[in-house]
């Protein structure tokens, strides 16, 4: 039984050691949130459409959001400066989001810009899919829908 012991207590204490390897190596990742996510209906005439919503890391490590699309448009994130009393919206081809912090995508700040709309999708009370991939994260699947009011 002594021998047994022997075995067990070395087994014991590496089982010990690698749960808490695992466990601080999980709290170090991003942990990407998305919330209050929304297009705003385009008139007709338009070819492009606005898109709203927030994206947060809960984790504490950064990510970098470095590919956005969906089946019905073209999409890129956009940042909006206004320079000389004029508007300029600039094109983001990756962004990082910092551990414990979010990005908000809102008028006038940073958006998605939806182009070369496909009319069936972009109508009021619809839902486009949008698919978004991050560096250490993943791809998402997140759902917005098409809301003619700004509310």
């Amino acid at each position: 039984m002594n021998s047994l012991s022997k075995i067990v207590n070395p087994i014991g204490l590496l089982l010990i050691l690698f749960i808490c390897i695992g466990s601080s190596y999980a709290e170090d990742k991003p942990n990407i949130q998305f919330e209050n996510f929304w297009i705003v209906s385009p008139p007709e005439v338009a070819r492009s459409a606005a898109g709203y919503g927030i994206i947060k890391n809960t984790g504490n490590e950064a990510d970098t959001l470095i590919h956005i699309c969906t089946e019905s448009a073209s999409v890129m994130l956009h940042k909006t400066e206004i320079k000389s009393g004029m508007a300029k919206m600039i094109h983001l081809k990756n962004i990082v989001i910092e551990p414990n912090s979010e990005l908000v995508l809102e008028p006038m700040s940073f958006h998605l810009m939806f182009m070369d709309l496909s009319e069936d999708f972009f109508k009021e009370n619809a839902e486009i899919t949008l698919y978004l991939e991050f560096e250490k994260s993943g791809r998402f699947e997140v759902k917005l829908p098409v809301r003619s009011s700004w509310d």
